[in-house]
């Protein structure tokens, strides 16, 4: 008796071992895979400029860092002065020099996240994807355990690279934006809560806890989890867990540690609103949008077996329904979610909900190919099925603004100030480029948007500052303005006043504006018809 239970312990011990290092190998490739797209994609040679927000998640995750690095600093001199009033000092200094930052509006684990990343490493453009990278492979290797569990290598494997390869999931890991990290989070929260309803163990509802608190501190649909939990209690009507302290304590972990966070800045995620408050105007029009954008984020095929995979298995009756039953809930509520909550309409706010996804359009496929007698038949229908998915194959092409910034960082001087004038991604690209290259912080950027108008933080409500061409004048002339970047290539749609005000300024009065340098701009892999010029701005006498 002692002997075979020695050997099984010891055979359990060689199972999970080598489940750990087949973990390992497929880490490695969904990295490189992952590496592999975001080079066809161009992220690597682009600006911080696919998304309005791209750049100023960058610069946040920048301060977070140089935050951290001067809290070291304050302990080390032995903790001199207030350190809420240190804290407020660094905080004001730092937004007075980079005007691109988000903490408050989004939650801060994303930007721990990028801290813990290049402090060890750097802040370098090359090394924030590279983080990228990690997350998606991350996800990878959480489908392919899942699916290897459920239904073999093939499957397995079909789950992660079609993972890899969505448009929409390379173009989220080719940007630096928090919906992969939160795709890895609210997906392990998912699977902890299936293992919750199947095997009722404490650890996966604190692991559920956990992992859900930080999807809400990454990102606000983080917040479906709370409708995922009791909808896959209904589906599988286990309501006698509602009786178990573990849950509870899950639901504590939550509260404690995002709950605080989330209270206290709850007017200022909604400055990101498309609306102040949800709407059935709203709900009407969000509702289809995004049910009809996860069918085309999956793409057709997938889409089909994702229909089939649910069919499937919200049929069955044997072995664990827990993870199906999660996985289930979690499609239905962040759609849900994204259809009550007024943040816009885009796609990527679905990132996270694909590997869920993924999980029914590979039960799918295993159901189609079960009758199949040879796996290599099953295994070139997965290879067709991914290859299918791979276009639209999108550059990211964003670029124009390096050069001028290079030039800044050499010509002024630190108490200088450079304004920026172009749209959201334009002016975000520029803070970008030169709070990347220098010791922060550096020099001093204004944005146009901010300095010459008023607005919300989504650009409603905009109103310009100046009245006349000549107060705009005394402006920038009467001030420590010395250098001044106006982008021409803004597309018609964004021009606001304060751009052609600017420009009229500068052509009206060309002895105190002194043409140093044009750039050519590229916007999604397309070069636009007119430069962005720096100028050197000359005070009146």
């Amino acid at each position: 008796m002692t002997a075979a239970t020695d050997d099984d312990a010891s055979r359990a011990g060689r199972m999970k071992s080598r489940g750990w290092v087949v973990a390992c190998i497929v880490f490695v490739l969904a990295f490189d895979l992952a590496f592999f797209w975001q080079r066809a994609g161009e992220a690597h040679e682009s600006e911080f400029g696919a998304h309005p927000d791209e750049a100023a998640h960058y610069v946040t995750g920048l301060f977070v860092r140089d935050a951290l690095v001067m809290v070291g600093r304050y302990a080390a001199d032995g903790f001199p002065g207030s350190p809420v009033q240190v804290g407020k000092e660094f905080a004001d200094t730092y937004y007075a020099h980079y005007p691109k930052i988000g903490l408050g509006v989004w939650p801060p684990f994303f930007y721990l996240v990028q801290a813990a990343w290049t402090l060890p490493f750097s802040p370098a453009r090359a090394s924030l994807l590279l983080l990228l990278c990690v997350l998606a492979a991350v996800v990878a290797t959480q489908l392919f355990r899942v699916l290897r569990e459920e239904f073999g290598l093939v499957p397995a494997a079909l789950g992660a690279a079609l993972w890899l390869t969505l448009p929409l999931v390379r173009n989220g890991y080719g940007m630096v934006m928090a919906e992969t990290l939160s795709a890895s989070l609210m997906f392990g929260a998912v699977l902890a809560f299936g293992n919750f309803l199947d095997r009722e163990k404490r650890g996966d509802a604190l692991r559920f806890g956990l992992l859900a608190a930080l999807a809400i501190l990454t990102k606000g649909t983080g917040l479906a989890l709370a409708l995922a939990a009791p909808l896959a209690l209904l589906f599988t009507r286990r309501f006698h867990l509602l009786r178990r302290p573990a849950l509870w304590l899950a639901v504590l972990l939550v509260a404690v540690l995002a709950g605080p966070w989330t209270w206290a800045t709850r007017h200022l995620g909604a400055g990101g609103w498309v609306q102040p408050s949800p709407s059935w105007q709203f709900t009407a029009e969000a509702l289809p949008y995004y049910v009809g954008k996860l069918g085309v984020g999956l793409g057709l095929v997938a889409a089909l077996l994702f229909c089939l995979g649910a069919f499937v298995q919200f049929r069955a009756t044997s072995g664990p329904r827990g993870r199906w039953a999660a996985a289930g809930a979690f499609v239905i509520s962040v759609v849900i979610f994204q259809a009550l909550a007024p943040v816009g309409f885009e796609a990527r706010h679905l990132i996270p909900v694909l590997p869920a996804a993924l999980l029914f359009a590979v039960a799918g496929f295993a159901a189609l190919t079960a009758s199949w007698r040879r796996q290599s038949l099953a295994a070139g229908f997965g290879f067709l099925i991914v290859a299918g998915s791979v276009l639209p194959l999108e550059k990211k092409g964003c670029r124009g603004f390096e050069p001028l910034a290079r030039s800044v960082l050499a010509a002024a001087g630190p108490t200088e100030i450079t304004l920026v004038s172009s749209e959201a991604r334009g002016e975000g690209m520029f803070i970008a480029e030169v709070a990347m290259r220098e010791r922060r912080p550096g020099h001093i950027i204004q944005r146009a948007s901010k300095a010459l108008a008023s607005s919300t933080w989504s650009g409603g409500d905009y109103a310009p500052q100046f009245a006349t061409d000549d107060a705009l004048l005394a402006f920038l002339t009467g001030g420590k303005i010395r250098y001044l970047v106006l982008d021409d290539a803004i597309p018609e749609a964004k021009r606001c006043a304060h751009h052609d005000q600017l420009k009229r300024v500068i052509a009206g009065h060309e002895d105190r504006f002194s043409l140093l340098q044009e750039s050519e701009i590229i916007r999604g892999g397309e070069p636009q018809l007119a430069p962005v010029r720096l100028y050197k701005v000359h005070a009146k006498d």
